[in-house]
C-alpha cells in the first residue's frame, strides 16, 4: 500500500460523559507502575468493510450513513464514559499521582481516506496505519497530559470504517481496552441490557510514590526509535505446530504458540544485533502481563529473561529460559504483593534499562487470544484487527492473532542495519511471511 495515500480529518470533536462525575470520584489515584509509566498510548486498529449482512443496527431495514454511524459512536461513548470516568479526565503533570476525572472528555476525530479498505489490507503499510490511529506518536507530550482517549472513526470509499482507538498507557493496558471497547458495544447494541462495571483499584495495591524525595526518579525509560523501522511478520497456524514441535524439549515438551513464536523473534533479533555490533553485553527479553489492569513486575526484572552472550541461542534454549521466568512470575504473584518489594524491582529495572550501552533489551508485548475480533458496534464483527502502529520505540515486539484465530501476527521495530539481516533470516523465514496480504 503505497504511502501517497493520506488520510483527510472532517472533524475533531470533545466527547463527554452523558453524566458528570460525582464529587467524591474526582481525584482517581494512579498505581505505583501506572504513575512511573511512560509518556506513551496503547492503540488498535479495527476494520469493518460494508456489506448487507454488517450494515445493519437495531433492525432497520436500512444501511446507515458513515454521518448516522459517527452519531451513534458518539452518543454511546459519552454513555460509556460514565463508567470509565478516569479515561475523561487529565494527567496535569509528568510524575502525577492522580488522574483529574474532571470530564474534560475524550477526542473524537471524523476522517475519509480516498481508497477502498482492500488496498488497505495489499501489504499493509505501517506509515499509513498510523495516519488511522488519532494520534501520530506513542511518545508524544499528548500521552502524558493530554487527552487519555482518543477515538479515530475513518470512512473508505467502498463505504467501510475503520475505528481506531488510542488511549494511555498510564491509564490501560490491552486487558483494560479490551474491557471498554466491551462494555462499548454494549451501548451500541441495546437490546442488551448487560453492562460493565469496571474496578479502579490498582492503587489500593501498589499506591504512587512521592517522586520529590529523588534525585534521579525511577522511570521506565523507553529507547527511541528515530533510526529503526517497523516490518510485520506473519506465522500461519500450520508453521506455528512446526516451530512448537522444534522448539520442544525435555524441559519445555509442550510450547505455547507465542512462547515459540517469541523465541524465534528473539534469537532473530539478538543474532543480527551480535553480527551488527561489536556489544559484548547480555540481551534481555521482557514480557509483560496486566493485573488489574496494569504491569506487573516481579523482583530483578518483570517477566524477565537474560541471556550472556557465551549462552546458547538455540530454539529449545530460549524457549526454556522464557517458561522458567514465567513460572517464577507466577509463583512470585500467587502470594500478597508486598509494596516495599515491587518499589525496589521498580528501582533495580529502570537502573538496567538506562544501562542502555550495556544491554540490548528486547520487549515484548503478546495480545493474542484477547477478543478483539468480537468487537461489534451494531454492524458487525472487524474483518481486521491490528496494533501495527503501536511500536515506535526501539526492540519492541507485539504479537496479535490473525483474523481466523490460528496465527500469529508479529511488528517487530529494530534498528535498519539490524532489521536487514533479520528480513533475510532464512530460519525465520521459513516459518513466518515478511508483511503478506491481509487475507
Amino acid at each position: 500500500m503505497a504511502i501517497e495515500k493520506k488520510v483527510q480529518v472532517i472533524r475533531r470533536e470533545t466527547i463527554k460523559p452523558s453524566s458528570p462525575t460525582p464529587h467524591h470520584l474526582s481525584a482517581f489515584k494512579l498505581s505505583l507502575l501506572d504513575q512511573l509509566a511512560p509518556d506513551m498510548n496503547v492503540p488498535l486498529i479495527l476494520f469493518y468493510p460494508l456489506n448487507d449482512s454488517n450494515g445493519v443496527l437495531h433492525g432497520l431495514d436500512r444501511l446507515l450513513t458513515f454521518a448516522e454511524k459517527t452519531q451513534h459512536l458518539k452518543k454511546t461513548l459519552s454513555q460509556t464514559l460514565n463508567k470509565f470516568y478516569p479515561f475523561a479526565g487529565r494527567i496535569t503533570s509528568r510524575f502525577a499521582s492522580v488522574i483529574e476525572c474532571n470530564d474534560d472528555g475524550v477526542e473524537f476525530v471524523e476522517a475519509k481516506i480516498d481508497c477502498s479498505m482492500s488496498k488497505i489490507f495489499e501489504k499493509p503499510d505501517i506509515r499509513l496505519l498510523k495516519q488511522l490511529v488519532g494520534v501520530a506518536e506513542p511518545e508524544c507530550q499528548e500521552a502524558g497530559v493530554g487527552h487519555l482517549l482518543l477515538v479515530q472513526a475513518t470512512f473508505f470509499q467502498c463505504g467501510g470504517m475503520a475505528i481506531g482507538v488510542s488511549i494511555s498507557h498510564k491509564v490501560a493496558d490491552a486487558a483494560s481496552l479490551l474491557t471498554f471497547l466491551k462494555s462499548w458495544c454494549l451501548h451500541c447494541c441495546v437490546e442488551n441490557d448487560h453492562e460493565y462495571h469496571p474496578e479502579f483499584g490498582v492503587a489500593s495495591l501498589l499506591p504512587p510514590i512521592d517522586l520529590a524525595i529523588y534525585s534521579d526518579p525511577p522511570i521506565f525509560k523507553m529507547f527511541p526509535g528515530e533510526k529503526c523501522i517497523t516490518r510485520r511478520f506473519v506465522f500461519e497456524a500450520k508453521n506455528i505446530d512446526a516451530l512448537q514441535r522444534r522448539s520442544a524439549s525435555e524441559t519445555v515438551k509442550r510450547p505455547t504458540r507465542v512462547e515459540a513464536v517469541t523465541a524465534l523473534i528473539w534469537k532473530s533479533a539478538m543474532d543480527a544485533y551480535m553480527i551488527s555490533s561489536n556489544k559484548g553485553s547480555e540481551h534481555s527479553s521482557e514480557d509483560c502481563k496486566p493485573l488489574a489492569g496494569k504491569l506487573c513486575w516481579k523482583p530483578h526484572g518483570g517477566v524477565s529473561t537474560m541471556l550472556n552472550n557465551n549462552e546458547s541461542t538455540d530454539l529449545q534454549v530460549l524457549v526454556a529460559k522464557l517458561r522458567a521466568s514465567l513460572e517464577d512470575f507466577k509463583k512470585y504473584f500467587a502470594k500478597e504483593l508486598d509494596v516495599e518489594e515491587v518499589k525496589q524491582a521498580v528501582e533495580d529495572i529502570c537502573r538496567i534499562m538506562k544501562k542502555d550501552d550495556e544491554f540490548e533489551i528486547f520487549g515484548c508485548s503478546s495480545w493474542c487470544r484477547f477478543p478483539f475480533y468480537d468487537i461489534n458496534f451494531g454492524w458487525g464483527k472487524p474483518a481486521w484487527a491490528t496494533n501495527s502502529s503501536l511500536l515506535v520505540f526501539k526492540n519492541s515486539i507485539v504479537m496479535m492473532d490473525t483474523p481466523d484465530g490460528g496465527g500469529i501476527e508479529v511488528c517487530l521495530n529494530l534498528e535498519e542495519e539490524a532489521m536487514a539481516l533479520v528480513e533475510s533470516n532464512q530460519e525465520l523465514l521459513a516459518f513466518a511471511a515478511l508483511n503478506p496480504s491481509v487475507f
